[in-house]
């Protein structure tokens, strides 16, 4: 009887604990219960992916409610069981093939041609001779300086040389040219220019001009334009040719080019 006394008192005093365990026990083993089947549930789920055979590029999408998967739509599904057609088939060349047009290859030769340097052409060099025989200077070249021209009494520049030579001797031409011009002057006498391909431009003054020496016909070098005659301007000294030199339309000193005895 004492027995049962207490037992009454202990349940009486210590009820509330009990009771609050008995709770947390069966709590805990509902919580358990729901996560196990949860796990089932979502084992279940995965195997039946694995069986369906989703590939990566198809994962399921999942809902924030629930751990179940999103089925595909059929028409997902449809589309890719379909075959690619002709116009749906990439093309087989990839983004970086060539394009259709052929671009032609550059000849064997242009390397070598682009490497060889052009050939220049040579630069011809002149040998000027003598127009007179002898050609002695008697009165030189004064390269801007007034000197006194004895026949006419004045005092002037000698844009020329005067070469001595004997009356009626063979005047040539001192280089390869052209006659640009052939006159008949009143103070110079008979006169004729030859322009040579090295920009100079010979006049002879004070001859007796050569038939068929005309202007626009070729001359080679030594050959006879015409004979020594007289210089009008300067009659009073003796007989001589009057050789004038210009280059770019400037008198120039003919012992330039001329080997002057």
């Amino acid at each position: 009887m004492g027995n049962k006394n207490t037992v009454i008192r202990f349940l009486k005093d210590k009820g509330f604990y009990i009771a609050l365990a008995v709770c947390i026990v069966g709590a805990t083993a509902a919580a358990w219960a729901t996560a196990s089947r949860t796990l089932d549930s979502i084992e279940q789920n995965n195997r039946q992916i694995v069986e369906q055979g989703v590939s990566g590029e198809e994962k399921p999408q999942w809902s924030s409610s629930s751990t179940a998967p999103l089925a595909p739509s059929s028409s997902s599904a449809e589309d890719a069981q379909k075959p690619i057609t002709n116009t749906e088939k990439p093309s087989p060349s990839s983004s970086s093939a060539q394009p259709s047009f052929s671009v032609p290859a550059p000849s064997s030769g242009s390397a070598e041609d682009a490497a060889a340097p052009v050939p220049q052409p040579e630069q011809q060099t002149f040998v000027y001779t003598l127009p007179l025989e002898g050609g002695k200077v008697i009165n030189p070249y004064s390269g801007g300086q007034l000197v006194k021209n004895k026949t006419l009494n004045v005092w002037r520049t000698h844009d020329a040389i005067d070469l001595q030579g004997e009356k009626g001797a063979a005047v040539r031409a001192i280089g390869d040219g052209k006659v640009v011009s052939v006159t008949n002057d009143a103070l110079w006498g008979g006169m004729v220019q030859v322009e040579h391909p090295d920009g100079y431009t010979s006049c002879y003054s004070g001859l007796a001009v050569k038939e068929g020496i005309k202007a626009g016909e070729q001359v080679v070098s030594g050959q006879e334009i015409g004979t020594l005659g007289d210089i009008p301007a300067e009659i009073s000294a003796e007989p001589h040719l009057h050789l004038s030199l210009m280059k770019d339309g400037k008198a120039v000193d003919p012992g330039q080019v001329l080997t002057l005895g």
